[in-house]
């Protein structure tokens, strides 16, 4: 059956032979023309090619020019061609040739492969599964004194073949004899190799060739037994020595009755390692027991199958666990139980991963297992285990277990499941990719050095943890922890691994509390490039070392994978860049300083702007400019019709106090009446003493001039609340303010009058001040300007012609 790809021969011979330097590239070192129908090598190689796969093709023949450009070739691999032909000068060219695959062709002659004279450097040759006919290998073979591996195949294998191959002592010897016809006895005795491979015919000379592998190798691996005799048995019977101390079996189909046998043959042998993988067993007859007074090394057995549905099942499982062996091995099988052994067991390392075990395991009607109390280490990952609380109690009179690997199931610990009860000396214990919650740490054994919990659903560490006084590594990788747990519980802690959380912006305050660590891992975290990641980031210098403040003075913890394991997620014009890259302006990240950089300019603005309003004193200015504009908006918003002026001669009444005539005769009237009274733009005031008519009772004169002004302006002093005259003025005025509908009333302060000194019978004039705007006369001159314009404002009205005035 044609292989896909690159052998698995190849592919090992490849990764050894090549340079570390190149080792480092793995995605580019590799040239690969395999499966591309070629005839022949290409003849555009480029000179700095090392690894060339031209498998898979039909090339026939190799020229002497077919690499004379590629003086770098490390690696070839010329598998599944046709090749019969190859020029003696062939890797004339290729001084550096380490691995050259050849197998799968049409080569002939075994003792005439003179391109090998020009190959010397090579160290993997496989020529297995051509179509030799003789095993002779030629003199060309003993130039090859860096050869490790050698691949053969014959139809003949005779004494004498490997006579030029003596005097090398290979690593690896495989022989592919499935098309043997004939087999001379002794004739592997020749070749010298730490171990021996063989591809077993199932013939007659199974055995011949399995008596000379056991009695000339200390290494022997045979593949493709089927239904072997027990061929230990048969060497024991013939009293033949083996020499062999690892003894493989692969790809074996047999029944129970012969793996039993070989297995008690292997105990009384000098076979101190024995395996089987790939074992199916057609036949569970019969009931077999270990063979007592001996023991092995290890012993293994992986991938294996039973074709039958009845049999006794713990009679399989008594037979293994009873064997006699160090290291014990039953995995990749689908068993669900393993017995308690018999008696107290030597076995010290148990390893029965990738079955279908439960809690259960171990489990014996007279209580738990007390006779694996040599076990030290014990392998239990990917099976179908649930509670780790039942699996505790199977393991706790296994007293000298150190080493406990429970990983890859599907356990959980909940409070209800009781309390755990651990063996005293475990320090070493695997639980990674389970299902476990920070429950779990209130499940483990108190002598833990290394606790692996990655890839689990811990979201956060428990603070009362108690009896890990003695753990030195603790990994939560890609669990669902937000933020850096403390050492309260654990304090001689060395390594903390925290790769893959949740981690946004961790507080490297809790690792204070960790005086004994050196090492922690924090990459591959979705970290948030905000301000407080900004604390963080300026622990770590450029060295990757944590501990940048005076508070870490007598600490460095090591940051592995810094910088590459560290990088942004979010926001996203931070995004994948790394955190040693990641920096933000102190004054964005202190709040404190943002706001004394933004207060403290607006306190002195606004110190500065009332400093000068009080200098320029503004806001009067700002008022009276705001009377004009509403006088002026008035004036035109209640614009009265000419018929309603009927009978209105003044502009403005003035009532005053006697003792502020001088400003009224002095400022007012000249101002309102303009300086000379011929003004054009002039107002028409009413001014008692011009303006009464003589004869006529104060109070009529009073009235009528009243009753002929559009409005009155009253000019307020100390001196104007003192004057019955000035009151009498103001009730008439008030009144025509109700009778005629018009806001006839304009106030002038002319100087300061509190309310407590306006008498209560001008209770209408506290009215007006508190609820109407009133005119201030400013000592300032510069600004009785502005005050005089809002007067007028307040005044203008287009009054008709006015005649002689007549009294009613």
């Amino acid at each position: 059956m044609k292989a896909q790809g690159l052998p698995w021969l190849s592919v090992v011979a490849l990764l050894v032979s090549l340079p570390y330097s190149s080792l480092l590239n793995m995605e580019t070192f590799i040239l690969d023309y395999s499966s591309r129908n070629l005839s022949a090598v290409p003849p555009d190689l480029p000179p700095s090619v090392q690894c060339l796969d031209v498998s898979q093709n039909r090339i026939w023949t190799l020229k002497k020019h077919d690499f004379h450009r590629t003086p770098r070739l490390h690696f070839l691999n010329l598998s599944w061609n046709i090749l019969e032909d190859i020029h003696p000068d062939t890797f004339i060219s290729t001084p550096l040739l380490a691995t050259l695959d050849l197998s799968h062709n049409s080569l002939k002659n075994l003792s005439h492969q003179q391109y090998l004279v020009k190959a010397q450097n090579l160290q993997y040759l496989d020529l297995s599964s051509n179509l030799f006919a003789v095993m002779a290998l030629g003199y060309e073979f003993s130039k090859l004194m860096k050869l490790k591996w050698l691949g053969l195949s014959a139809r003949i294998i005779q004494n004498n073949n490997f006579v030029n191959v003596s005097d090398l002592h290979l690593q690896t010897l495989f022989i592919q004899a499935q098309d043997l016809t004939v087999y001379e006895n002794g004739s592997l005795t020749g070749a010298k190799s730490d171990k021996i491979v063989i591809l077993m015919p199932s013939n007659v000379f199974d055995l011949p060739i399995i008596v000379d592998a056991l009695t000339s190798f200390k290494q022997v691996e045979l593949r493709g037994l089927y239904n072997p005799e027990d061929f230990l048995g048969i060497l024991v019977t013939r009293k033949v020595r083996i020499q062999t101390v690892n003894l493989h079996l692969s790809s074996v189909w047999s029944t129970w009755k012969v793996i039993t046998a070989l297995t008690n043959r292997a105990l009384m042998s000098t076979i101190c390692q024995f395996s089987m993988s790939n074992l199916t067993l057609y036949d569970m007859y019969g009931d077999y027991f270990v063979i007592q007074g001996y023991s092995l090394d290890s012993f293994s057995i992986r991938q294996a199958s039973v074709t039958v549905f009845i049999f006794n099942q713990l009679s399989l499982y008594d037979f293994i666990i009873n064997i006699p062996a160090r290291n014990l091995t039953f995995a990749q099988s689908p068993i669900v139980h393993m017995t308690c052994p018999k008696v107290v067991s030597m076995i010290q390392m148990l390893d029965l991963s990738d079955c279908v075990l439960t809690e259960n395991v171990f489990k014996d009607p007279l209580g738990e297992c007390n006779t694996l109390s040599n076990l030290e280490i014990l392998v239990l990952k990917r099976n179908n285990l649930r509670q780790l609380m039942p699996l505790t109690s199977r393991v706790q009179l296994m007293s000298s277990l150190r080493h406990v690997d429970f990983s890859q199931n599907s356990l959980t610990y909940e409070e209800t499941q009781g309390r755990c009860n651990w063996p005293s000396k475990i320090s070493h214990l695997d639980l990674s990719f389970n299902e476990f919650e920070q429950t779990v740490f209130k499940c483990l054994p108190t002598a833990l050095v290394n606790l692996n919990l990655q890839n689990n659903h811990i979201s956060a560490i428990p603070a009362n943890i108690s009896g890990l006084d003695s753990l030195k590594v603790l990994d939560l990788t890609a669990n669902r922890l937000l933020d850096l747990p403390d050492c309260l519980g654990y304090p001689k802690l060395q390594k903390l691994v925290l790769r893959g959380n949740f981690l946004h912006a961790p507080s490297t305050g809790s690792l204070k509390t960790c005086s004994h660590l050196t090492v922690v891992d924090m990459s591959m975290n979705p970290y948030i490039c905000t301000c407080p990641l900004r604390e963080f980031t300026n622990l770590i210098d450029e060295k990757g070392t944590l501990g940048g403040s005076n508070s870490w003075k007598y600490q460095r913890i090591t940051v592995a994978h810094w910088p590459d394991g560290y990088r942004c997620s979010y926001p996203e014009y931070w995004r994948k860049a790394m955190l040693k890259n990641f920096s933000m302006l102190e004054i964005t990240c202190n709040a404190g300083l943002l706001a004394v950089t933004i207060l403290v300019p607006a306190i002195i603005l606004i110190i500065a702007v009332g400093i000068l309003c009080q200098q320029l004193d503004l806001p009067w200015y700002i008022s009276m400019i705001w009377k004009w504009t509403r006088a002026k908006h008035h004036a035109r918003s209640s614009q009265q019709r000419q018929e309603d002026l009927q009978g209105v001669h003044f502009h403005a009444f003035i009532s005053y106090s006697q003792r502020n005539a001088n400003w009224v005769i002095g400022q007012l009237l000249p101002k309102l009446e303009g300086e000379d009274s011929s003004t054009q733009n002039g107002l028409r005031v009413c001014h008692h003493e011009r303006d009464f008519i003589p004869g006529r009772p104060i109070l009529d004169n009073i009235l009528h001039c009243i009753e002929q002004s559009r409005c009155c302006v009253f000019v307020l002093s100390s001196h104007f609340v003192q004057s019955d005259w000035c009151h009498y003025e103001l009730y008439f005025a008030s009144h025509q303010w109700i009778t005629r509908g018009m806001d006839n009333i304009i106030l002038i302060l002319l100087e300061p009058l509190p309310t407590y000194l306006i008498p209560s019978k001008y209770y209408q004039l506290k009215a007006m001040m508190a609820r109407r705007t009133y005119l201030e006369w400013p000592q300032d001159t510069a600004k009785q300007r502005l005050f005089w314009a809002n007067l007028r404002a307040a005044l203008q009205a287009d009054l008709p012609d006015c005649g002689e005035r007549e009294w009613e």
